[in-house]
């Protein structure tokens, strides 16, 4: 089956559609700092706003962050416009990276900061509190790192 990557900017939509839905939901149903426990002791949904990057790194430096991601952003389209070997694994990897990236990078730009919502605490380890573009940042790349490795195989095989 041929697949077009012109997927990639469908799956990247939906995934970004996904991501500004919940978090207005958030936004609009929550205080900043509220937490509704979901499961006790283990999951909750807290309402922060994160200035910085993953884990609160480079806090206060939101334009430094806009621009960091408009840089990653034109560094993959040009990849993908570029790469000429797509297969649909590879092409939902690049979706979910974009989407997640065009997520964050849109709250930046509106907000000056990320709205962070899903609060983990894993075996009294209170996780840092995420949301759903920065899964799909983290599963699209994580993707793409088995992606390389699987071709990585495949050329072994046929050398050998």
């Amino acid at each position: 089956m041929k697949v077009k990557k012109d997927s990639i900017y469908v799956i990247t939509l939906i995934v970004l559609i996904v991501d500004q839905f919940i978090k207005f939901i958030i936004r609009s149903n929550m205080r900043l700092l509220e937490s509704i426990s979901l499961i006790p002791n283990f999951f909750s949904l807290t309402y922060i706003e994160n200035k910085g990057a993953a884990f609160g790194v480079f806090s206060s430096t939101t334009w430094f962050l806009v621009i960091v991601s408009f840089i990653a952003f034109y560094f993959l389209l040009r990849y993908i416009r570029e790469e000429k070997e797509w297969n649909m694994f590879k092409i939902v990897s690049f979706g979910f990276i974009l989407g997640g990236l065009v997520g964050n990078l849109i709250d930046r730009l509106l907000y000056h900061s990320v709205t962070d919502y899903l609060d983990f605490n894993l075996f009294g380890y209170a996780a840092p509190i995420f949301n759903f573009a920065d899964i799909m940042i983290v599963v699209g790349a994580i993707m793409v790192v088995i992606e390389v490795v699987r071709s990585e195989i495949d050329e072994r095989r046929k050398r050998s």
